[in-house]
């Protein structure tokens, strides 16, 4: 039977906010295949011994207005799953797809092109950029400083605190600094951050995390997550950091596209000579 993948990516991001009898119900439903007259709040309710205004709480928390929309979305996304994934034959597979489509749809309303477009613009009149990550990040870190490069941008990637620590030694007011962590809890990260700030650095904290306040220090850009993302247990944890970068590298490749698009083709060429 098909599931409701984008729901279960839903429920799974809200378990941290709800209560252990919450939880129990969230596991029910994640663990659990029903038809649409299994959904009725009757049927559940003395299938899991819980009353109807648990059930509309438990909705709420998922971000439904009660147990009704979220039973209409359940059934919706059954529909859904059953035109979109016709070829895919494993419940394993299709959980990884539907893992990246969450993604990328929470990316649709985490985008704030308001803000985007002046970051690319800061981007491009930056003497030096650099990306501070550790573990997943610094995978986005390294990646982000080499694409960047071959735009013939000035810039490095550290993903040690000595790395931090040598890089704010060289900042100044027309530098930009990057750091990324999904939890936004990466403490030597945010400290390097700070550090750079004081030092005239413009910083920007690429995170999931949503609720610490960060002050007004360094902008924050929220990028997309599903519960446990930074344990990379399904998908990869580096990928809503790229969706992000990808957005912003597109809005910097644009401002004098030409000049950039011809760095970069030099690039290529000098790489295709170093294999001869």
């Amino acid at each position: 039977m098909s599931r409701n993948h984008r729901l279960i990516t839903k429920i799974e991001a809200a378990l941290d906010h709800m209560t252990s009898l919450e939880k129990s119900i969230a596991q029910f439903f994640i663990t659990t295949d029903l038809t649409p007259e299994e959904l009725t709040a009757s049927q559940m309710t003395k299938r899991l011994h819980v009353s109807q205004a648990a059930l509309t709480r438990f909705a709420k928390k998922c971000g439904f207005t009660g147990y009704r929309a979220f039973a209409f979305d359940y059934i919706h996304g059954l529909q859904e799953a059953e035109d979109n994934f016709q070829s895919i034959n494993l419940e394993l597979t299709k959980r990884v797809l539907m893992d990246y489509d969450a993604l990328i749809n929470k990316t649709y309303d985490l985008v704030d092109e308001e803000k985007l477009l002046p970051l690319a613009n800061l981007i491009d009149r930056s003497d030096r950029v650099y990306f501070f990550g550790k573990g997943s990040s610094a995978l986005v870190a390294q990646e982000m400083k080499l694409r960047f490069m071959r735009l013939g941008f000035i810039c490095d990637a550290y993903s040690d605190t000595d790395g931090f620590i040598w890089a704010n030694s060289l900042v100044n007011d027309n530098c930009l600094v990057f750091g990324f962590s999904l939890s936004g809890k990466t403490s030597s990260v945010i400290k390097a951050l700070h550090q750079a700030s004081q030092r005239g650095a413009k910083t920007i904290l690429l995170t999931t995390d949503t609720e610490t306040d960060f002050g007004e220090i360094f902008d924050v850009i929220h990028v997309s997550s599903t519960h446990q993302l930074n344990y990379g247990n399904r998908v990869s944890p580096q990928f809503p950091l790229l969706i992000m970068m990808d957005i912003i590298y597109a809005y910097v490749l644009a401002i004098d596209k030409p000049h950039k698009e011809k760095i970069f083709k030099d690039t290529i060429i000098a790489e295709d000579k170093k294999h001869l």
